[in-house]
């Protein structure tokens, strides 16, 4: 207690502040620093999540699409199809684009001369009027890493040659990229 006695209520009163104003800015920057990281992150997860669901969805049309033609071909049986794809569908959207070009000639007093260009580029997406989507030039497919295919009649070996066949022409690919294997128990 004869330490607080001795100093200054002044300077107490100074102490006292600065800790205050220490540990207001501690709690608002924490705040701040945190609300900043979750609005940057957000997006980025959302996009991937997003990107994800897409290929999940492109994975599992693809592999519909398979079993039905599969099991029209004679001698396959029941079908199972799993694929895997390394890349997403990319899309290439038309652009509306202007170009200006702007050359400025100057003259000082002494007889020379300064030429200086500029170029501005202006490009926007196309969207048609009362649409809602911009307009889509190229569309490229997403690539296949991979193909399974179970199948019941895959025991025989001119079936399996058939089924690999099938889904190279379908899917264009290399024969290296499909895997076909008979089906459990038949």
């Amino acid at each position: 207690m004869k330490f607080f006695e001795e100093i200054s209520p002044k300077f107490l009163v100074t102490i006292v502040a600065a800790i205050a104003v220490a540990i207001i800015l501690m709690l608002t920057s924490n705040g701040s620093s945190n609300v900043g990281t979750e609005l940057t992150q957000q997006p980025a997860v959302q996009d991937t999540d997003n990107e994800s669901a897409q290929i999940n969805l492109l994975e599992k049309d693809l592999e519909d699409k398979l079993v039905q033609n599969l099991q029209q071909m004679n001698g396959v049986g029941k079908v199972q199809v799993s694929v895997t794809l390394s890349t997403s569908l990319k899309s290439e959207f038309a652009m509306s684009g202007s170009v200006t070009k702007k050359t400025i000639k100057e003259a000082d007093k002494t007889g020379g001369t300064r030429e200086s260009s500029e170029v501005t580029e202006n490009n926007q997406l196309v969207i048609p009027n009362g649409a809602s989507q911009p307009v889509i030039v190229m569309e490229e497919r997403p690539t296949v890493a991979g193909v399974l295919i179970i199948a019941e009649g895959a025991q025989d070996p001119n079936i399996r040659e058939n089924i690999h066949n099938a889904v190279k022409t379908l899917l264009d690919i290399p024969t290296q990229k499909i895997s076909v294997q008979p089906m459990e128990g038949v």
